[in-house]
């Protein structure tokens, strides 16, 4: 279990809707990660908040007795058994969907984006000042060296604020089960998280999508995966991805 299957089944798991071994297999992860618990302890938030704000009405006493009413005066449908057109519709429907598990169940688990990850990650750190930055500072000098003996790798960490890109600080942060650089920036109220983690993909143009109204900037360059995220408006997530990569 890893935090993108968390992540697609969390609100299943939370309604009590999966079986017993993957309840079990959510709850182990949930409690040794602090980005899935964070996001667990988001939704219990939500629940409570719509229990508790949400308005409650209850139907007329008269509406349940119309249905009663209605529903004694239904005839009862007559029981008949199945033609043997139906019944050849039933086995071929039967075999058509026993296929198709099959070929599902041979294609093994789907490829997970690493977007949702990425989102999943952003989304934590947004819960407090401490979650966001440990490593508090503007200057690129300082925070660079900062992450040396915390993750294996250098990744690129620079001065934009000319561009409007304020350097915040930086943190040690997941991105699924790879640990990744955080480095944090902000352009007037907006929060951007740039995720640096190790990739064996080749060096590529920057792919843009929108992930639950988040716009996401990601790229591969020296053997490190890039990827920028924040609510802000997708020209300037796309301006600032293109100043990290010095284009």
């Amino acid at each position: 279990m890893n935090c993108a299957r968390v992540n697609q089944v969390l609100d299943a798991w939370r309604d009590g809707e999966l079986d017993a071994k993957t309840s079990g297999e959510v709850r182990h992860h949930v409690d040794s990660c602090p980005v899935c618990a964070a996001l667990e302890a988001d939704r219990a938030a939500l629940s409570k908040a719509l229990r508790e704000g949400m308005p409650y009405h209850a139907a007329p006493a008269a509406l349940k007795t119309r249905i009663r009413k209605s529903l004694d005066r239904s005839p009862a449908a007559p029981r008949r058994r199945p033609t043997w057109l139906q019944t050849a519709a039933l086995a071929g429907a039967a075999a058509g969907l026993s296929a198709l598990v099959t070929f599902w169940a041979a294609q093994g688990p789907a490829d997970t984006s690493s977007t949702e990850q990425v989102v999943a990650s952003h989304v934590a750190s947004l819960a407090g000042p401490r979650s966001l930055v440990t490593a508090e500072s503007g200057e690129r000098h300082v925070v660079k060296p900062w992450f040396q003996g915390k993750v294996d790798f250098a990744p690129a960490v620079k001065d934009l604020s000319e561009h409007q890109f304020v350097l915040l600080g930086a943190r040690v942060d997941h991105v699924g089960d790879a640990q990744a650089a955080a480095i944090v920036y902000r352009i007037r109220s907006h929060m951007i998280n740039l995720f640096v983690w190790r990739s064996s993909a080749g060096d590529g143009a920057v792919a843009e999508t929108r992930s639950r109204g988040f716009s996401v900037a990601t790229w591969t360059e020296g053997g490190l995966r890039y990827s920028a995220i924040s609510d802000v408006d997708p020209a300037d997530l796309r301006r600032f991805a293109e100043l990290v990569r010095g284009r």
